[in-house]
């Protein structure tokens, strides 16, 4: 009765029409930004990376949005996939750069960067797919993308793999209103010309590419319909570009031990990156 009552009350302190937390991740998240307010950093990317750094071996876990009847804010610290890591992050740089951040200032972070003009509105509110993701915040000015500052290609694609596969995903399934919701997002993504670049070029040295520290790259992908399969961040080691990220091959989040390059070489259906700084 009383993880209820907390629940509902942290919905009313976040200003959404419902909050899947817990006192556990409020906690978490008001203790990891106090601990920033008294680093000194030395750049907005160690800044970005050390919360990136501090959500290392945090199990992963697929699919934790989709809790519940209706859609909601969901904050959950105890397990994460791509997604929600780089958006967790993302939440707790730009919250860590307020007067005295907490949980509260985190949820209102969280909500503004997850869904369309800030506002839980339903599913179909919520920024599935990548290419919505980052149009969305390079308008609220919180990342803009580099992709086509640099050597690049361009995929010509209509994103509308979530209304082809309605059965990939608990709420649409058996939905025609909730479908026809999507279908209406996907219809400004209809002909898109999505620049990336290729995994071959992945392979130069730091001088050689646009990517720094602390981007964040989206892996693109040649299944129809879709855009993007994965992120993560970039990490430099050695002149070799690395991904960190929450992985589902291994379970948890962590830098992989492979460079970027090889760890697409192989991966006949990914194509590339698409390269996102965050501002």
């Amino acid at each position: 009765m009383q993880n209820r009552i907390l629940i509902i009350l942290l919905g009313v302190l976040i200003s959404t029409p419902f909050c899947f937390s817990n006192k556990s991740d409020s906690l978490f998240i008001d203790s990891l930004l106090q601990k920033s307010v008294k680093m000194k950093f030395q750049t907005q990317t160690e800044r970005l990376m050390y919360f990136a750094e501090s959500m290392i071996g945090t199990p992963y876990k697929g699919g934790t949005l989709d809790v519940g009847q209706d859609e909601a804010l969901v904050v959950r610290t105890d397990s994460l996939d791509c997604t929600t890591y780089v958006e967790m992050v993302l939440a707790l740089y730009l919250s860590s750069k307020h007067h005295n951040p907490g949980y509260g200032c985190y949820s209102e972070t969280l909500t503004n960067i997850r869904y369309r003009g800030g506002v839980i509105s339903g599913y179909a509110s919520r920024l599935h797919y990548f290419s919505d993701w980052i149009s969305e915040n390079e308008q609220k000015r919180i990342v803009c993308e580099l992709t086509g500052d640099n050597e690049h290609e361009l995929r010509n694609l209509s994103l509308n793999y979530m209304t082809e596969h309605p059965g990939l995903y608990r709420q649409l399934r058996g939905n025609d209103s909730l479908i026809n919701e999507i279908k209406c997002v996907e219809k400004k993504w209809k002909d898109y010309k999505m620049p990336y670049i290729p995994k071959k070029l992945l392979n130069m040295s730091q001088s050689d590419t646009i990517i720094k520290e602390g981007d964040i790259l989206a892996l693109t992908t040649s299944i129809p319909g879709l855009d993007v399969v994965h992120l993560g961040f970039a990490v430099w080691i050695d002149g070799k570009l690395y991904l960190l990220h929450a992985s589902s091959n291994y379970g948890k989040v962590l830098l992989d031990s492979l460079p970027l390059y090889d760890y697409l070489k192989n991966k006949k259906k990914h194509t590339g990156v698409r390269v996102i700084r965050v501002k």
